[in-house]
C-alpha cells in the first residue's frame, strides 16, 4: 500500500486530508510535534513525532512515503506577529528542511499557501495564480518565501512539488469561532462587530482535503501553484444566511460593512487545479454546513 505523510497532524486540515486519503485507499502517517487530545477526532493513521526543523528527523520521517501534504505552520497573521523569528523557523526553514528530505526520497511535497497573498484587492477581481502576490503580514510573507523556494528548488532539482494556496476554510475542527455553525448548535448567541457585507471565498474543509489528495496521487503535477477555494465569493452575511437555513432558531448579530481585520478580494480561479488533476469542489456553501453538521453529529 502506498503511504503518504501528513505534516501538522493534530489540526483541522490534516486530519481532513488523513480521511480522505483513508477513503483513497492509501496508509497514512500524521506528524506533529505535539498531539492535543481535545483536537483529536481521526482514527486509523499511525502518528509520528518530530520537529520538522530537525533535518534528520526530516530524512526519517518521509523514508518510504509516496508524498508528503505538508500543513504545519504557525498560522495566521496574529501569531505570526507575536513571534516573526519562529514564524520564520517553522514556517520557511521547517519547509525547505521538509523539501530537501522528500526530493531525496523521490516523493512529491504539496506545500500548504494562502490567497492572503492576493493581498487587498477591493476591484473583487477574479484571482489567478499568475496574478502578483502581495504579501501584507508576516506570515503572508512566510509562505510566499515558501513558495518560492518550491518553485525554485523544482526548477533547480528537479524536486517534484507545487504549493496551494486556500483560504476562508470551514468545517469541523475549525478552533477561532468565526463560522458560526459549532456555537448555534450549542444554543450560543453569536454577535460580531462588523463584517456583513464583506465577501469570502468560502472554502470547505473537506473539498480542499480531497483536493490535496487527488495532486498527491495525480500522474504530475505542471504548474508550481494552485488555488483550491470554493471559487465564489459570498458575504458573511450570506453565509450567517446559510447556517439560519441550517438552524432555524441561530442568533446571529451581525452589522453590516467591510470587516477592516479581513483581506478583501475576489474569489480566486480555479480552472487550473481542474485542468491538472481533475478537481472541483464537491460542496456548495449549504451543501457544506450541513455535511459538516452530520459530521459534528455523528461523532457527539
Amino acid at each position: 500500500m502506498e503511504r503518504i505523510l501528513v505534516t501538522g497532524g493534530s489540526g483541522m486540515l490534516a486530519q481532513h486530508v488523513a480521511e480522505a486519503a483513508l477513503n483513497w485507499g492509501l496508509g497514512v502517517t500524521l506528524a506533529d510535534i505535539a498531539w492535543p487530545d481535545d483536537r483529536m477526532w481521526v482514527t486509523g493513521p499511525d502518528r509520528l513525532s518530530f520537529d520538522m526543523r530537525d533535518r534528520n528527523a526530516c530524512k526519517d520521517a518521509v523514508r518510504g512515503m509516496r508524498a508528503v501534504i505538508h500543513c504545519a505552520a504557525v498560522v495566521g497573521p496574529a501569531r505570526a506577529r507575536a513571534d516573526a523569528l519562529v514564524t520564520f523557523d517553522v514556517n520557511v526553514a521547517g519547509t525547505a528542511a521538509l523539501l530537501e528530505a522528500a526530493h531525496g526520497e523521490g516523493a512529491r511535497l504539496l506545500n500548504m499557501s494562502t490567497a492572503t497573498l492576493y493581498g487587498n484587492r477591493p476591484d473583487l477581481a477574479p484571482l489567478d495564480e499568475t496574478d502578483p502576490p502581495d504579501p501584507l503580514t508576516v506570515y503572508d510573507g512566510t509562505k510566499l518565501m515558501t513558495e518560492t523556494w518550491c518553485a525554485s528548488h523544482r526548477r533547480t532539482y528537479g524536486s517534484d512539488c507545487a504549493s496551494f494556496r486556500t483560504g476562508f476554510v470551514y468545517g469541523r475542527g475549525n478552533q477561532i469561532g468565526e463560522y458560526f455553525l459549532p456555537r448555534v448548535l450549542k444554543g450560543e448567541r453569536v454577535e460580531e462587530a462588523a463584517g456583513g457585507d464583506h465577501p469570502c471565498d468560502f472554502t470547505y474543509v473537506v473539498d480542499l482535503a480531497e483536493a490535496l489528495v487527488m495532486a498527491a496521487t495525480a500522474p504530475a503535477l505542471p504548474h508550481d501553484v494552485y488555488n483550491i477555494t470554493g471559487g465564489v465569493l459570498r458575504t458573511r452575511g450570506e453565509f450567517a444566511d446559510a447556517v439560519r437555513r441550517l438552524v432555524p432558531d441561530a442568533q446571529i448579530v451581525q452589522p453590516p460593512g467591510i470587516d477592516p481585520a479581513r483581506h478583501l478580494r475576489g474569489a480566486c480561479r480555479i480552472t487550473r487545479a481542474e485542468a491538472d488533476f481533475g478537481w472541483r469542489p464537491r460542496f456548495d456553501l449549504d451543501a457544506g454546513l450541513a455535511d459538516w453538521r452530520a459530521r459534528l453529529e455523528a461523532r457527539a
